[in-house]
């Protein structure tokens, strides 16, 4: 009784801790909707303020671009025939250019650029239009997709993250569901109807994560 007692405890004790991730079988809303860009009249730089993240969209796709911080001692800088400090500019780190710099104790802190192909020509990640202000970032993984929504209103650029309980079962309303289990995890791939999605895009299911401003000459 007790061996059986155990094995119900592992069991039940399993199925209560494992979490459920949710993929999609095709990009939304289909794949028929895949575009290369957005509508020109949303091409341009929108950026984050508070972290300086950027998009940037043109009929060439789309990229990310980030800054990321580093440093460099006052002591390398000096001795290094790389590095050089000239005023507030630091030379070397990018070539043929220099980077506004800051020096707080014995470090030179720098911000270093970081560029992103998201959506290009043969790219992994589809692009899908929604409507004219409405787009989604289907991301490929392993053969399935993950989907982040894109909305333009005005100067605004709105990114939402595609969001559920993983604790929890939800999208029942889904009919075509595949599942499967991986290292204790319920990989759930749905494959939405055009009804369904419509139901699907929302803000209970796609809610904001940050907002962008259009940055303008």
């Amino acid at each position: 009784m007790k061996i059986v007692s155990i094995i119900t405890y592992i069991f039940f004790a399993g199925s209560t801790f494992s979490q459920n991730s949710y993929y999609f079988s095709n990009p939304l809303p289909t794949e028929e909707k895949k575009v290369p860009s957005v509508d020109e009249k949303w091409f341009g730089t929108y950026k984050d303020e508070a972290s300086g993240l950027i998009y940037d969209f043109s009929a060439d796709g789309i990229n990310v671009i980030s800054t990321h911080v580093s440093s460099i001692s006052r002591e390398l800088a000096r001795e290094s025939s790389t590095y050089s400090v000239k005023g507030n500019y630091i030379h070397g780190v990018v070539e043929n250019d220099s980077l506004p710099c800051l020096l707080e104790g014995d470090y030179y802190f720098f911000g270093v650029r970081n560029r992103d192909a998201v959506i290009y020509k043969n790219s992994s990640t589809q692009l899908t239009r929604i409507s004219d202000r409405e787009y989604m970032l289907n991301y490929e993984e392993n053969g399935n997709y993950s989907p982040v929504k894109l909305s333009f209103i005005n100067n605004k650029l709105s990114v939402s993250d595609f969001d559920y309980d993983p604790g929890e079962r939800a999208f029942s309303f889904i009919s075509a569901q595949n599942e499967s289990n991986l290292n204790q995890q319920n990989v759930i791939v749905l494959s939405p109807s055009q009804l369904e999605f419509q139901q699907l895009n929302s803000t209970k299911y796609f809610v904001e994560r940050t907002a962008f401003s259009r940055i303008t000459n």
